[in-house]
């Protein structure tokens, strides 16, 4: 009796330090704005990492540009209080922009207008979003690489 005790508490243990990830963890951090928090950089280097943590190993975004994208969604969202699927469609979002190498430019530029859209829903002003979006597309730009650039 003790030793199957024993194993179920390992067993729950174990489950619980599950590695969150970068989706899971960004998802959270969107929702935690709705509370009337002050955001701190350390919030917004949080929010950061957790898209980092989505992004391909071999395609990864350079972390200024993260950071300077991660600054502005925090601070377009801070004081809203948009759906958990909004939420949550962000967060699918800047995930498929960050694995978009080698994929179609017609899908990468479709996770750029839907998350634009989905902050205006988030009643982000149509200019700030833009501008959200704008960063995002430029680290979608540079996951994809030059050769998936368009020809000038």
């Amino acid at each position: 009796m003790k030793v199957a005790l024993l194993s179920l508490l390992t067993f729950s243990l174990s489950l619980s330090a599950q590695p969150v990830s970068g989706r899971e963890a960004l998802e959270t951090d969107l929702q935690y704005l709705h509370r009337p928090a002050p955001i701190t950089p350390e919030f917004i280097g949080q929010v950061g990492t957790h898209i980092l943590m989505m992004a391909q190993k071999t395609h990864a975004p350079k972390a200024p540009t993260v950071q300077q994208f991660a600054q502005g969604l925090v601070t377009a969202l801070a004081g809203h209080s948009p759906a958990q699927h909004e939420t949550d469609g962000m967060a699918a979002d800047i995930e498929q922009t960050l694995q978009s190498a080698g994929t179609s430019t017609v899908g990468f530029e479709g996770a750029v207008r839907d998350f634009e859209r989905r902050l205006m829903r988030a009643a982000v002003p149509a200019v700030r979003a833009h501008l959200v979006a704008s960063s995002l597309e430029r680290i979608g730009r540079e996951v994809r690489g030059p050769e998936d650039a368009p020809v000038k």
